[in-house]
Parts: structure tokens; C-alpha cells; sequence
């Protein structure tokens, strides 16, 4: 198979190098106060986005979850998120939105009893896949200070996503070039063993690099030492990739090819599956270390 034949590849370059432009306009400015304010609505644009597009799949199971309801709990756990992050109000902030949320749903649901236990399931866990792993994407881009340092989001955000996709990236060339195996075939028959394992150690590679990159260019804005950029590119290696089969899992189940329709790139949650998984991991790096 030759390059000529890889589908949709000068559209999805295209789109991707028009978003790639637009978010680091944005990220060179992000700490002025209006550029936080477009940042913050944007992931919580996403996330409803988001949310949308995943009520559209449990609709296609004859679910009849409250959309409405969650996108809005979804938007407002992102703002919750957030504010909780800088310390605008209590930390637990996140935490009572999703305890509302869930009350909003039963509430919703008391009109009658049909199919509530499954709705409210489908309705809650929505939420929880969608916002709150978008929501720490505010949280890697805004760090709080550690022993006195505080680090630039911004190299943290575009390692979680330079790492994160060219797992995906190098699993697509792989497996289209020169996959054999299939990795699971009954999700995902296109993905490859031979791919997965290539989209593996073009993460830990790619991990290491900025990290040595870091250490090069801006030793007090990045601070992700060898070992630990080794150790975690492999976490984002394979749960980049259990994040796309489990976005597929949720499609192949409703029997929908992409989760929208959205030029170059199918839908939002096309975009983000793999992040989904990944920005909660170098969240939690960010807040342990």
C-alpha cells in the first residue's frame, strides 16, 4: 500500500493544521484574562459538544437520555472545574455540580419509570467520560505552583497532545502500510497489531524527546526528568489507544461510523477519544510530583 492510498489524509491535514494554528494563537496569550475566558468557554463548548454527540449514540440504542440536561451539567462542571482550580471557590466545587447533576437526572425521570435506571446510568457516566477528563485539560494548561515553581502549561498541554496523537498517528501509518494482525477486529477492524505497537514507542519516544527538549530549551517552564518522561509516555502509549478502542466500543455498539459529521474529523469525540484517558494521567502527574 503506498501514501496515494491512505483515505482522507490532505483533508484531515488540512483541518488539523487549521485548529493547530487557531489553538496556538490562543496559547500564545493565555494568560490575559480575555484569552482565558475564550480558552475556558471552548472546552466547555467541547464538552457539551461532546456530550451531544455521545446522547446521539445512546439514542441509536433506544435510549432516551435528557440532553438538554446534560450538556448543560457537562458545561457547568468545566466552569466548576475550573474556578475550583484557581481558587475561585471551594475545591469540592466539581464534585457537588456531579451530585446536582445526578439529582437533576433522577428529577428528570420521575414523570415515569420506564427505562430510568438505564437513562440515568447513560446520563450520568456521559458526564463523567466527557467533562471531566476535558475539564483537566484547564488544569495542565493552568498549573498550580509546586514548591514555590510554577511550571508553563503550555508545554505541559501540547506534551499531552504531541504525545497523545502520535500514538494515534503512528498506529494509522503503520497499520495502513504494513499491518497484518488484527488488534480488535470486532471494534476496530482497521487497527492493527503492527500499528499498535508502532503508536506504543512513537509515544515513549516522542515523550522523551520534549523532555530532553525541555530540559534543553526552558529547564524551569518543563520540568519532566528522563526516566519519568519514559514511564510516562508508556502509560499514554497504551491508554491513548484503550481510549480509541473504547470510543469505537460505544460506536461499533450503536452502529454509527463517527460520532458526527464534522469535516476532517468525523466528530468531537473522534477528535478527543484518546485524550480522554490521557489529560486525567498527566493531571494527576502534575498534581502528585
Amino acid at each position: 500500500m503506498t501514501f496515494k492510498q491512505l483515505p482522507d489524509l490532505k483533508r484531515r491535514f488540512a483541518v488539523s493544521s487549521i485548529t493547530v494554528l487557531v489553538v496556538s494563537s490562543l496559547l500564545a496569550f493565555y494568560t490575559f484574562l480575555p484569552v482565558t475566558i475564550i480558552l475556558v468557554l471552548c472546552v466547555a463548548g467541547l464538552a457539551g459538544v461532546g456530550v451531544w454527540e455521545y446522547a446521539r449514540l445512546a439514542a441509536a440504542k433506544n435510549f432516551d437520555p435528557s440532553v438538554k440536561a446534560m450538556i448543560f451539567i457537562s458545561m457547568a462542571e468545566v466552569f466548576a472545574f475550573f474556578a475550583a482550580h484557581k481558587h475561585v471557590v471551594i475545591p469540592e466545587f466539581p464534585a457537588l455540580v456531579l451530585v446536582i447533576g445526578a439529582i437533576v437526572f433522577f428529577l428528570l425521570h420521575f414523570k415515569g419509570t420506564s427505562d430510568a435506571l438505564a437513562n440515568v446510568a447513560v446520563e450520568f457516566f456521559g458526564v463523567c467520560y466527557v467533562s471531566v477528563p476535558l475539564s483537566a485539560l484547564l488544569g495542565i494548561l493552568y498549573p498550580l505552583s509546586h514548591e514555590g515553581l510554577v511550571q508553563d502549561g503550555r508545554w505541559w498541554l501540547v506534551y499531552l497532545i504531541v504525545v497523545t496523537k502520535i500514538t494515534d498517528v503512528g498506529a494509522y501509518f503503520v497499520g495502513k502500510l504494513w499491518g497484518k494482525r488484527k488488534l480488535a477486529p470486532i471494534l476496530s477492524p482497521k487497527k492493527t497489531v503492527e500499528g499498535a505497537i508502532a503508536g506504543f514507542i512513537c509515544a515513549v519516544g516522542m515523550s522523551m524527546f520534549i523532555s530532553y527538549l525541555g530540559k534543553t530549551i526552558a529547564p524551569t517552564a518543563f520540568n519532566l526528568p528522563l526516566l519519568e518522561a519514559f514511564f510516562l509516555g508508556i502509560l499514554i502509549g497504551v491508554l491513548a489507544q484503550v481510549g480509541d478502542l473504547a470510543e469505537s466500543l460505544l460506536k461499533r455498539d450503536a452502529v454509527v461510523k463517527d460520532s458526527n459529521t464534522l469535516p476532517g474529523l468525523g466528530g468531537v469525540l473522534d477528535m478527543v477519544d484518546s485524550l480522554l484517558l490521557t489529560a486525567p494521567i498527566v493531571y494527576f502527574y502534575l498534581k502528585i510530583v
